[in-house]
């Protein structure tokens, strides 16, 4: 099967070199991004930047966070469940979901940060580009960002009449839609409304029950933009969106590990890789909505912006989690139910002016409240397997207890100030120097019933609050080599406030606050254009070294059974790396594009019971991880033209715990998508078909175990699909 893989990869790379020099190159469009708060090329900026465009975010059919993460070097996540995105950025992330807990990587739509990551859970359409930013972005952004930022900019009204809609269909009962219309209302308003909407069915269905669409899913969205232009000097962007995603999931499979063998000595047969032994189906709805209003004032010597948002998100997951051996051989399920809403208000205002002809400043104030409440609770549920089986905890009438629930809510004020300045000391030399003070609060209360003998010790309600701060300061130099390459050197800080215990086992674990964590980066970069601008590439290597990083704990109860997941902060941790990406217009009918990222990781230092794992990786930081795509583009004598892609990725395993136990691993994968079209002259329609996933790779989008080794947790990624996509585009 590895031979026929790299026969496979052979042929293609050869089919490519051949058609390479067939014909000259056309240049590279500009790549324009906003990363720091204002326009400029790609290739000027001073930081670890993957920009995705309009154009590939369509054809690559890229519409969740996951798409994403296999386009980025450095970027890898999990799916603990549809509700719960982990997003990990040179191996850092967080896997944390209580009420007084944030994220590490942090995501912004149209320069609003979005909380909580049940918000995060929205389809991905009518967006201009996507900036994923590598590193911590102590300085511009809201909400410090230890591991990285992911930008998502949508597409502005139109000045002129335009409009697209799409419809694709596919196996597993595929169907998707896509729309928008677009123009102007007066002379200065403009306005623009999309949607969307898909569904699927499932692919792993249960060997004990008439149940087989686990990972089914409906999704829908809608946008609605208003543009402004008062006046020469005055524009404004209001935004309204909802989304609404639900789903027959996470639908895990057994595992390979510990219950496959326990299985196969039962029954006599082991569980396929899409299939499980549940009796009752798992669920996700999540839905999610905002305003925004955007501001920008050209004040003569200087801009002014203002950017108010309200944000809210509700979700309601019910995790059937089969997998759970006991002690007494007994089989059954853990099940996980979440119920959480939040809502947040933020306010930030910048002004961004030219002091002189080579000093740029920016400065700012930003401010976010955030309200959460989240009721989790954990069940234990005995399946069909366990007939027949008694003991002192469990009999077939008399199912175990719960485990308990904890009522949760808090409520975050951050505030921050920052400035950041430009200078260009001559020609070639820019020197940037930035900084940020920020002040963290929260308030707490936590309601935890034990409702048994298990996770929850003694019941207990909590009422905490405290606060942190930081000052995340950054610089950095970059170098024009010659008019084509650049090169950059940084020193950049992050921090992430600490908080307090989601589910916790006693009143004392959920009133302490774990700490804050805190990051350094050393980075050198290279970015440039080559062949006369066919060939554009960019380059990065790295130290970051963090302190206090929080990591989630499984736990263990003094009777062996697993206890709640808590966070602690794991000492010192220190990682190191190098990211590539490049494109090449090798012929005005095929482009190359690629991305290559190299992780080092270690925990250097880990205290009390976590000390055994010092030297261990860390979570979701493969080793290597690269990807390939291929995009040709052929015009036919009739105006019309012929497009085609090849999507190649891969990912080395990664460890998804800190003893890096392989139960608990995500293996290795190659995943390869494939896309050929037919556009009409001018672009008026076109007709694609589509397969991904082609080589029918078996791989996971999650994994986890229940310590001690009792199960694994494993989100198999869907199989091989095919569909067809057709696209009507009209308007000016």
């Amino acid at each position: 099967m590895q031979a026929q893989k790299r026969l496979q990869k052979t042929a293609i790379a050869a089919a490519l070199l051949a058609i390479a020099f067939e014909a000259p190159a056309q240049t590279l469009e500009e790549v324009v991004v906003t990363a720091q708060h204002r326009e400029e090329n790609l290739q000027d900026v001073p930081i670890a930047i993957t920009a995705i465009g309009a154009e590939e975010l369509r054809t690559a059919d890229i519409s969740d966070l996951n798409s994403i993460s296999v386009r980025t070097p450095g970027f890898s996540m999990g799916t603990f469940t549809p509700a719960q995105p982990q997003l990990f950025i040179r191996g850092v992330g967080s896997n944390a979901d209580g009420a007084a807990e944030d994220q590490s990587v942090v995501v912004f739509l149209d320069g609003v940060y979005v909380g909580r990551t049940a918000g995060q859970a929205f389809d991905l359409f009518d967006l201009e580009r996507i900036e994923v930013l590598r590193g911590p972005q102590g300085t511009l952004y809201g909400k410090n960002a230890a591991g990285g930022a992911i930008n998502l900019v949508s597409q502005k009204p139109s000045e002129t009449f335009s409009g697209a809609l799409e419809l694709s269909a596919g196996d597993l009962g595929y169907f998707s839609t896509r729309g928008k219309v677009s123009g102007p209302l007066s002379d200065t308003l403009f306005g623009k409304v999309s949607f969307t909407y898909k569904e699927r069915d499932g692919y792993v269905d249960s060997l004990v029950a008439n149940l087989d669409d686990f990972n089914a899913y409906e999704s829908q969205g809608i946008r609605a933009q208003l543009l402004g232009r008062p006046s020469d000097t005055m524009e404004w962007l209001l935004t309204v969106d909802a989304s609404d995603d639900s789903r027959t999931g996470p639908g895990r499979s057994v595992g390979d590990q510990f219950l496959q063998a326990t299985i196969a000595g039962l029954g006599g047969f082991a569980p396929g890789f899409y299939q499980n032994m549940l009796t009752q189906e798992p669920s996700s709805d999540v839905d999610s909505q905002g305003v925004s209003l955007q501001m920008d004032w050209d004040l003569g010597n200087g801009t002014l912006t203002s950017i108010t948002a309200y944000r809210e998100a509700n979700a309601k997951v019910t995790d059937i989690a089969f997998g759970v051996a006991f002690q007494y051989l007994g089989l059954g399920s853990l099940d996980n139910s979440v119920d959480e809403s939040s809502s947040q208000f933020s306010q930030e205002i910048r002004y961004a002016t030219d002091l002189s002809d080579t000093l740029f400043l920016q400065t700012g104030v930003y401010y976010l409240n955030e309200d959460v409440d989240r009721l989790e609770s954990l069940d234990i549920v005995c399946g069909n397997l366990c007939a027949g089986f008694s003991n002192n905890f469990y009999n077939a009438s008399n199912p175990l207890p719960l485990y308990g629930s904890a009522d949760q809510t808090n409520e975050t004020n951050s505030y921050g100030v920052f400035a950041q300045a430009q200078w260009s000391v001559n020609d070639r030399t820019d020197v940037t120097l930035g900084a940020r003070y920020t002040r963290e609060t929260k308030d707490a209360t936590n309601f935890g019933r034990p409702d048994g003998a298990f996770a929850i010790l003694a019941p207990y309600d909590v009422k905490m609050d405290e606060s942190w701060s930081a000052f995340t300061p950054k610089a950095a130099i970059n170098y024009q080599l010659s008019e084509d390459v650049m090169a950059y050197a940084s020193v950049s800080t992050g921090f992430k406030s600490g908080g307090f215990q989601g589910l916790a086992p006693t009143g004392i674990a959920a009133s302490t606050p774990f700490d804050e964590e805190n990051v350094t980066t050393y980075e050198l970069g290279l970015k440039g254009t080559l062949l006369d601008g066919a060939m554009r590439f960019n380059g990065a290597v790295f130290s970051s070294d963090y302190e206090d990083l929080q990591v989630l704990v499984l736990t263990v109860q003094p009777d062996g059974l697993p206890g709640p997941q808590l966070t602690a902060n794991a000492g010192e941790a220190e990682i190191t790396g190098i990211e590539l990406e490049a494109q090449w217009q090798v012929t005005d009918m095929l482009q190359l594009a690629a991305t290559y990222a190299n992780l080092d990781t270690e925990y250097t230092q880990l205290d009390n019971d976590l000390a055994v794992n010092e030297g261990n990786l860390l979570r979701n930081a493969p080793e290597n991880a690269y990807s390939i795509s291929a995009i040709f583009d052929m015009p036919l004598a009739s105006g019309a033209s012929l497009n085609a892609r090849v999507d190649f990725s891969h990912k080395d395993d990664a460890y998804q715990d800190i003893p890096n136990q392989e139960a608990a691993k995500m293996i290795e994968y190659d995943v390869v998508n494939l896309r050929a079209a037919y556009v009409a002259e001018g672009a008026q329609w076109e007709v694609a078909a589509w397969v991904k996933n082609a080589t029918d790779e078996e791989y996971l989008l999650h994994n986890s175990v229940l310590n001690p080794g009792l199960a694994q947790l494993p989100l198999p990624a869907a199989p091989r699909t095919v569909g067809v996509t057709a696209t009507w585009n009209f308007g000016e």
